[in-house]
């Protein structure tokens, strides 16, 4: 039985246009969707109103700074990046209150959690004049937020291997990626995240991306101590590495991965033929937000299509909205690492709610971590 929160990814890739691949999730917007009114037309509350801050808590290397800044020269408020490397430390912070985030942009598997423990407030949609009935339907009113009550989705996409032509030979899966990575001599890098981590090595040994149970990870465990002393590092900020040369090879997000080639074609980017990892993050306002009127403008001001278009131009992950994404540099939306064919993207999986709330994988990562 599918996890409450889980995406079917033959869905994904039908709703996307890849052919007439099993039919299922992806229904209509249901009765309480958002309103289907928007507007463009800038960002309408005065500067007072909004105060002088918004704390936006999300990841490294996923908003153009020009954007940010055009959103203080247009309200007066400064927008204040607090990067996370994961989901659950963003998590922890909320749950511990007074977080002082005013919007977060979490991974889909934790979105069904943070509303039933009441982490977020409702999207105020006749402030941020977002209008979602047109939008890629692999991203909206999915089960982990009917309606898109409480979310909107951000980005889209997978987790794959970058590497550099100094190993002298071609990566296509995650079994030959963790057959390479130990005899580098601490040129490798993982991500810090229990689930691309976790799931990435699962996959090389043959198990499923969302393993669970107690022999399965003891495996991966096992595997993953063996090789970290022989690893550059563990670590979610991926591209300094690789760019200066301390890595020739890591696991890598979509943007990461495609910034990384755009500025150096030496390293190349691939999707684990073998399976792995296919994602959504979404814009989202914790209930105790100490900024909600900067955060409902800052949302209003970056769904704008020309906003949103930097913003992707700059990040390199795609967008839900088809009018942003007709106005996103033609090598974005022509790149088929940012937008991969159908036979790409058919072995990954999405991770579900009960990967992510493990305390089995939990304990198991930090044993790796610590070893």
């Amino acid at each position: 039985m599918p996890s409450p929160n889980a995406i079917s990814r033959r869905s994904l890739m039908r709703l996307l246009g890849y052919g007439s691949l099993a039919a299922g999730a992806g229904a209509s917007l249901s009765a309480c969707a958002p309103p289907t009114t928007a507007s463009n037309t800038g960002t309408a509350a005065k500067s007072g109103e909004l105060g002088s801050t918004l704390n936006l808590a999300t990841w490294p290397n996923y908003d153009d700074p020009a954007v940010l800044q055009r959103f203080t020269d247009e309200t007066g408020v400064r927008v204040n990046v607090q990067v996370f490397g994961s989901t659950e430390e963003m998590e922890a912070l909320l749950r511990a209150g007074n977080s002082g985030i005013d919007v977060a942009v979490p991974s889909q598997y934790a979105i069904p959690g943070w509303i039933q423990s009441g982490l977020l407030q409702p999207l105020d949609y006749d402030k941020i004049e977002v209008d979602v009935s047109g939008w890629n339907k692999a991203v909206v009113d999915q089960e982990f937020d009917p309606g898109n009550k409480f979310t909107l989705p951000k980005h889209w996409g997978t987790t794959g291997m970058i590497f550099s032509e100094e190993l002298g030979s071609e990566l296509s899966s995650w079994a030959e990626f963790f057959k390479l990575a130990p005899t580098l001599d601490r040129r490798a890098l993982i991500v810090d995240h229990q689930i691309s981590s976790i799931g990435s090595a699962a996959v090389s040994l043959g198990l499923d991306f969302n393993v669970g149970d107690e022999k399965g990870l003891g495996e991966v465990e096992k595997f993953l101590k063996s090789i970290k002393s022989k690893l550059f590092a563990i670590s979610s900020d991926t591209q300094p590495g690789l760019r200066n040369g301390d890595t020739w090879m890591s696991i890598a997000w979509t943007g990461d991965g495609v910034q990384v080639v755009r500025d150096n074609p030496a390293f190349k980017y691939v999707i684990g033929k073998d399976g792995g990892e296919i994602w959504s993050d979404n814009w989202s306002v914790p209930k105790d937000a100490p900024h909600a009127e900067a955060a409902w403008a800052f949302l209003k001001f970056i769904h704008q299509p020309q906003n949103a278009a930097d913003n992707i131009n700059f990040s390199l992950y795609p967008h839900a909205d088809p009018a942003v994404t007709a106005m996103v540099d033609a090598a974005v939306r022509d790149n088929p690492v940012i937008y991969p064919a159908e036979e790409t993207i058919a072995p990954l999986s999405f991770a579900t709610a009960e990967t992510y709330n493990s305390p089995l994988r939990a304990e198991t990562w930090a044993r790796i971590k610590s070893s």
